[in-house]
């Protein structure tokens, strides 16, 4: 039986490893944001798009690792956490922006909503903390899925 100490020592392990992993070029992708800016900004050709496919991808999987994980080893991540929604919100609003897209009501209540979660994640207990989590990743999937949709819409 492994004891809460080992699998907290071994979230931090991982965490760590993949925090200094250096990135691993993917041939698809390889070039993909420093291709040149034929167009309009945020369009095909640009990567921005790209960029948060990949990043949607990254917190997908890292949804799925947390998914089941104690409120100790919630609390091991969640720095790493709210620096990838962040990440994640800044890069659609960015592309949302460069594309002359407005907002609806339903993503900037989504939005706000998730902001309040990352300012009051840090002053949660493990126990809040796992409370909170499936409403959290609801929205943050809910995003993501609507960012999905529009640059559906917009062809991309």
């Amino acid at each position: 039986m492994v004891s809460m100490k080992q699998m907290t020592a071994f979230s931090l392990v991982m965490v760590a490893m993949a925090a200094c992993a250096p990135e691993q070029p993917d041939p698809e992708r390889e070039g993909a944001a420093t291709q040149p800016t034929d167009g309009m900004p945020g369009m095909p050709g640009m990567g921005g798009t790209q960029m948060s496919g990949q990043m949607m991808e990254e917190m997908e999987a890292h949804l799925r690792q947390v998914e089941g994980a104690s409120g100790e080893q919630m609390m091991a991540v969640m720095s790493q956490h709210r620096q990838m929604v962040a990440n994640l919100i800044s890069q659609f609003n960015r592309e949302m922006r460069e594309m002359n897209m407005a907002t609806d009501q339903e993503w900037n209540a989504t939005v706000e909503a998730l902001r309040a979660d990352l300012v009051r994640m840090p002053e949660m207990s493990p126990q809040e903390l796992l409370a909170l989590m499936p409403e959290h990743r609801q929205r943050v999937m809910r995003l993501m899925e609507m960012h999905r949709g529009m640059m559906g819409r917009m062809g991309m």
